[in-house]
């Protein structure tokens, strides 16, 4: 039956699986160390060779030497990244870099508490990239044990990564924890692995601009059409009976947060939109003017009548359906 026991000395922790060889002297150990190290050198080389990418093609989740491990992988982001990424801020930078040019690259470094953790952090983050309906492949720059170190930083910084850890006590060490506020370099903890998945998602939506979403607040039925004002000064009015919602002269006030929305208006004609492209979107036709009688008023609620007047069109027909709306943009769902 197994047994664990406690070995002091190694300069990095071995893979589940691993061997371990008593010999007869220290010059023994050393000389097989030297062997193995050897061995471990060429057949990481050939692998980078055959996957033409110097990381992030399913990376070795432990070689010998953590500092061998971290330089190399150090040098591989400096030369694939180019230096500069900022951590998490630097998502946008990357998405703008490369829309058109294949799928966006998402850099990440994982630390876990075990090798077997680490390892299934890291499938679940690619399995993310590979279920998505966005163009995007994710790429573990960084993968390790045990707290965050001021290497895993830097190396995040350098190639723009985000920093997940899983189940690991004390997230960082003191200098970590130090250059990663100063480097503005996140480190993101979680000790469920769903809860680390959703934290991830997030993250990775940052890389893709936000997307447009249109708000209807409310909707009218064209009932009549008049001219107001002098001939030459005269303003195209459309007389209006609300259907649903509400109809706002220029803002909107969110909820409890008080923030003022901008209003748009769009008029729809046997179902399609024929208020004219403003800067090649529908965005951008505002109300010059909401009345009740002869009162200006700022809103106009279900059921009531108004008259209202475009900035920019006119052309208003008995029957035409008018629309209040405002644009919301939100993240994309990875």
């Amino acid at each position: 039956p197994a047994q664990p026991v406690r070995i002091v000395g190694l300069k990095s922790l071995p893979r589940a699986g691993d061997p371990i060889v008593a010999v007869q002297s220290e010059e023994v150990a050393k000389e097989l160390v030297a062997r193995r190290q050897a061995l471990l050198e060429n057949a990481g080389a050939e692998h980078r060779v055959a996957a033409g990418v110097g990381i992030g093609a399913g990376p070795e989740l432990q070689v010998t030497g953590t500092v061998a491990k971290q330089g190399h992988m150090m040098r591989a982001a400096m030369e694939k990244y180019g230096g500069g990424g900022g951590g998490d801020d630097g998502a946008t930078d990357a998405a703008d870099g490369g829309g058109d040019e294949g799928p966006v690259r998402i850099p990440v470094v994982v630390k876990a508490d075990a090798d077997g953790s680490l390892e299934a952090v890291r499938d679940a983050l690619l399995a993310v990239g590979d279920e998505s309906s966005l163009d995007l492949v994710i790429d573990p720059v960084g993968l390790g044990i045990g707290p965050v170190s001021t290497t895993d930083v830097v190396l995040a910084r350098e190639s723009g990564a985000a920093i997940f850890t899983f189940n690991v006590k004390g997230a960082a060490d003191r200098a970590a924890s130090s250059l990663a506020e100063s480097d503005g370099v996140r480190v993101r903890s979680h000790d469920v692995i769903y809860s680390l998945l959703d934290d991830a998602r997030d993250v990775f939506a940052g890389y893709f601009p936000p997307v447009p979403m249109d708000r209807v607040h409310g909707s009218a039925v064209v009932k009549a059409v008049f001219d107001i004002g002098n001939r030459r000064d005269a303003e195209r009015i459309a007389g209006l009976q609300v259907q649903d919602g509400m109809l706002h002269l220029d803002t909107f006030t969110e909820g409890r947060s008080n923030d003022k929305v901008q209003c748009y208006y769009r008029v729809l004609r046997n179902g399609k939109v024929v208020t004219p492209e403003v800067d090649g979107s529908f965005e951008g036709v505002r109300a010059s003017s909401l009345k009740r009688v002869k009162e200006e008023v700022k809103d106009v609620r279900r059921g009531e009548e108004c008259g209202l007047g475009l900035d920019g069109y006119s052309d208003f027909e008995d029957g035409d359906v008018i629309e209040c709306y405002s644009t919301e943009y939100k993240k994309v769902f990875v």
